[in-house]
């Protein structure tokens, strides 16, 4: 199939997810409808290279430190700081998917089973490969694959339930607001980082001089840094979490603006970008290897889902936190960047009336979940994999 004709039929899939999502506001998420029209496709009449076929992965890998640096310049630091009760909430999720796979799925599906599972279900790619090695080693060809289809399929557990209750605790926000009479003095606007520089050390652009070529440069001089950076630790912490940091420290600094891709014209097209590496794995997710697995990914998913919803409930009580925001903040480990920059998005564009709504909404939910999807993709699940896979022995 030729580039072009593979990038369109992507493309197709993707206004198909944004058409339903919108009419279904957002309950049902484009990254999830999109996911699987694309799942079925490839099951019948997609070709399984498609994605490959668009010759967009070494530029979707090059965007993805980039988009997050853009993220990085959207969080006001102070509002980061203020997070430290998402971290709690959502590295307890992660904790309890952990326990409970390792007590009680380990005697109904193996250790070998719940121990390769309890990094990739509460974290992201980096716990899948590092399982995938181990078990490749060992000549555990079944373990490597099961993981690889967990993976692929946490998609489509993770998103409804994360725009499920996002939705609903959207529309108590909205009331109290509107009862509020929409006063703009009670808008967190955090999130969208409307504040300037708080340590200006480089002057500001002039406006005239703010271009897209100018504001992608520095984007991209950033996000090397960033990335090099990385690597001169070994990737001891991941190339993700040093680019948001980087993002905020030098928005914080005056050398990116706030919102940077989106004054470059470019966050639409890197959004594309990245939704081929979300969906990159989905062509391995064969109808057989399903089948042949259907058991242990059903108890691996249950035991998840049944952890997330309890540290959800006890982490409600603890903090002025809904247990729909715990629940939300907790099951973004299944998902992660991009899922908790879009599903906030979808969320707010669905239910709020007004601009000012929108932004309020996003104000209340998009740090949270971007803090809560690094802590657990980025950093916790990680660690968990590395830990868990001595026990596949």
């Amino acid at each position: 199939m030729s580039p072009l004709t593979a990038v369109l039929i992507c493309a197709i899939i993707y206004a198909i997810g944004d058409y339903v999502s919108n009419r279904s506001k957002a309950m049902l998420p484009m990254l999830f409808v999109s996911g699987f029209l694309l799942l079925i496709g490839f099951w019948t009449v997609l070709p399984t290279t498609l994605l490959e076929d668009t010759g967009l992965f070494s530029i979707s890998v090059l965007v993805a430190p980039m988009f997050v640096v853009h993220l990085g310049t959207m969080l006001n630091l102070e509002e980061m700081i203020k997070e430290y009760r998402t971290v709690v909430v959502a590295l307890a999720a992660v904790a309890g998917i952990t326990l409970l796979l390792f007590f009680v799925g380990s005697l109904v599906i193996g250790q070998q089973y719940a121990a390769s599972a309890a990094g990739p279900i509460s974290g992201g790619l980096v716990a899948v490969l590092i399982v995938q090695e181990t078990a490749g080693a060992m000549g555990l060809d079944q373990i490597a694959i099961f993981v690889t289809i967990l993976f692929v399929l946490q998609l489509f557990i993770g998103l409804p339930i994360a725009a499920a209750c996002l939705s609903s605790e959207a529309r108590v926000a909205l009331k109290q607001y509107r009862q509020r009479g929409g006063e703009t003095a009670v808008i967190d606007t955090g999130a969208l980082s409307a504040s300037g520089p708080r340590w200006r050390v480089f002057p500001a652009t002039p406006a005239h001089l703010q271009t897209p070529f100018i504001l992608l440069a520095k984007l991209l001089l950033v996000t090397w840094l960033a990335v090099y950076c990385a690597d001169l630790m070994s990737g001891t912490i991941n190339k993700f979490v040093v680019a948001l940091l980087f993002g905020i420290l030098f928005k914080e600094l005056g050398f990116l603006e706030a919102k940077v891709l989106e004054k470059a014209n470019g966050a639409g097209l890197a959004l594309f970008f990245l939704f081929l590496l979300v969906y990159w794995y989905l062509p391995k997710a064969t109808p057989a290897s399903l089948v042949a697995l259907i058991e242990p990914i059903l108890v691996v998913f249950s035991l998840a889902i049944i952890a997330v919803a309890g540290s959800a409930v006890l982490m409600s009580r603890l903090y002025d936190y809904s247990w729909r925001l715990c629940m939300a903040i907790g099951i973004s480990c299944m998902f992660g960047f991009p899922g908790t920059y879009i599903i906030p998005e979808e969320v707010a564009q669905a239910q709020a009336k007004n601009e000012d709504e929108r932004d309020y909404l996003l104000g209340l939910f998009l740090p949270k979940m971007l803090v809560a999807g690094f802590v657990t993709v980025s950093i916790a699940s990680a660690f968990i994999s590395a830990f868990m896979v001595k026990l596949l022995q």
